[in-house]
């Protein structure tokens, strides 16, 4: 087997040799034809180099941070190693979202920018001319005007070490303030070389295929996958998943992806819709990442078992665990023991009954990374036969710490605010410790209610907001606040609190019911539960 990314090499010089040598392609899925368009890696290289050249000549020797906004296209994917060729570092940010006001989005879009210390913008689309309508000072470039352009001068050495910062992400704010974790050229290239080997990944005859947002630390990290391996890499963009979430099906079908992956929101959504899937082959996947979020074991469960139909064979799914302060990967399967496996417990629920859960074994860490349980500043849920406490780790994909924040330093661990324990070596995450509902004395976790609060008609998928309100008062309670589109919404409110009250011990002091898309969200979809608590006021 070919290895995937030889890691003797600097990140820069990684991706110059695996584009250059590639036989494999970047395609690109226009949303415009509903065609799939075939670029070769070293035709990418071109473009990073036209992206690298265009950087040296507006901003000078030292671009420090190269920006990038707009859809997915082969100018936008060459731009992220097009920064590190000219010795610079990538922030990639989101576009606006449905109903925002273009021209606020470019004004803060722009301001955030220079917060990350941009000196440089790439964009495309209707993002490019929001953006330079904006005026603003920093120079706004066309990605799609250099994108068949040829290189008049060689490309200078990139300056700066294995230390130097290759991406700014941005972490993602559901339980607070958002902040950038700096993502030094060593950890990124150790977190994707770290993946590729677990799975196993041949670039000579896998084919990757994604829909999830660049500027996530997932999506950013599958596209990475390509770039720094030259495996054939089919990339949609996330609106065309968003509005026709079975195209992931087709497009599966299509490519004979071996590798792709999602959040668990979207298994939940095409496993509960399967009789609508037709004619799609999804024999050829043998890695199937869940992640980004809680992991429900009965919804992937569901989705697993209803697509065998279609091929799917139930040992490629793969859950892991992962955070942009790490890169990406922290655990996920060893390859061959992959499949739904949880582990199940009986766990306290308020009033002293026990419950049984199903919590997901999200795989060993990756080479290069470690894990640990300790204890928990708050007590969290009992959970009989385990330890339950706060995750740390620590490793080589880790950030070098947060813009405008202390270095971390690299021996010491990180604490990731998520509650879990390990079987046999495998991790196990039950929530967040900032998230924890108090009730009558006792902890439960959001994630646990959630998923009993949707299973009710008409309750939507993937929205649905468990707080505790009123903490530190008398009477604390628990606040269910759903998406819903229904007739009976009084109906759909008695089970709901029926269901709560029998499965998880308690019973709901209120339940809210909002229409589809109200819920406040990260830029990469995620619930924000913490603003939904400052909004009822707890």
């Amino acid at each position: 087997m070919t290895p995937a990314v030889a890691t003797e090499q600097s990140l820069a010089s990684t991706a110059v040799r695996s584009m250059t040598t590639s036989t494999g392609n970047l395609v690109i899925f226009d949303t415009a034809s509903g065609e799939w368009q075939p670029h070769p890696w070293p035709q990418i290289h071109v473009i990073a180099q036209n992206v690298a050249a265009r950087a040296l000549d507006r901003v000078g020797p030292a671009p420090g941070v190269v920006g990038i906004v707009g859809e997915p296209t082969a100018e936008l994917v060459a731009a992220i190693p097009g920064a590190w060729l000219a010795g610079a570092a990538v922030t990639i940010l989101p576009g606006p979202v449905r109903g925002a006001d273009v021209a606020q989005w470019a004004e803060s879009t722009l301001a955030r920018f220079v917060g990350v210390g941009a000196t440089i913008v790439f964009a495309n689309g209707a993002q490019l001319t929001a953006l330079r309508e904006a005026q603003h000072r920093l120079p706004i470039e066309d990605l799609a005007s250099i994108g068949h352009e040829s290189l008049a001068t060689p490309l200078p050495e990139p300056h700066g070490g294995d230390a130097s910062p290759a991406v700014m992400q941005g972490t993602a704010g559901s339980t607070g303030t958002p902040r950038t974790a700096v993502l030094s050229r060593a950890a990124v290239r150790n977190n994707v070389t770290a993946l590729a080997r677990r799975m196993e990944l041949d670039p000579a005859t896998d084919v990757c295929c994604t829909w999830l947002p660049i500027y996530h630390d997932m999506g950013l990290a599958f596209v990475l996958t390509g770039v720094l391996t030259g495996a054939s890499m089919w990339v949609a963009p996330t609106s065309a998943f968003a509005a026709s979430p079975f195209r992931w099906l087709n497009w599966l079908s299509t490519s004979k992806a071996t590798y792709t992956g999602a959040p668990n929101f979207a298994y939940n959504l095409l496993g509960k819709y399967a009789s609508r899937v037709r004619d799609v082959d999804l024999s050829n996947l043998r890695v199937v990442l869940n992640g980004g979020e809680p992991i429900d074991c009965d919804g992937f469960g569901v989705f697993i078992d209803r697509m065998a139909q279609f091929g799917f064979d139930p040992g490629v799914a793969a859950p892991s665990y992962g955070l942009a302060e790490s890169t990406c990967a922290v655990t996920t399967p060893v390859l061959g023991q992959g499949g739904i496996r949880y582990d199940e417990v009986e766990q306290e629920v308020p009033g002293g009954a026990t419950v049984v859960r199903k919590h997901a074994l999200l795989g060993k860490p990756v080479d290069g990374m470690e894990i640990r349980i300790v204890p928990a500043a708050d007590e969290p849920p009992v959970v009989r036969g385990r330890t339950v406490g706060e995750l740390e780790i620590r490793g080589t994909s880790m950030m070098s710490g947060y813009l405008g924040e202390p270095e971390i330093d690299a021996a010491s661990w990180y604490r990731t605010g998520d509650l879990g324990y390990l079987v046999d070596g495998s991790l196990v995450v039950c929530g967040r410790a900032k998230e924890l509902i108090t009730i009558a004395g006792r902890n439960i976790f959001p994630t646990e209610v959630e998923s009993v609060a949707a299973r009710v008609k008409g309750v939507r998928e993937g929205a649905v907001v468990a707080v505790g309100t009123g903490a530190g008062t008398a009477r604390p309670g628990l606040v269910i606040t759903a998406e819903y589109r229904g007739p009976d919404e009084a109906g759909a409110r008695t089970e709901l609190v029926a269901l709560v009250a029998s499965e998880c011990g308690v019973v709901p002091a209120e339940v809210v019911f909002v229409r589809p898309g109200t819920l406040p969200r990260t830029s990469s979809g995620k619930l924000k539960r913490l603003a939904v608590r400052q909004q009822l006021g707890g």
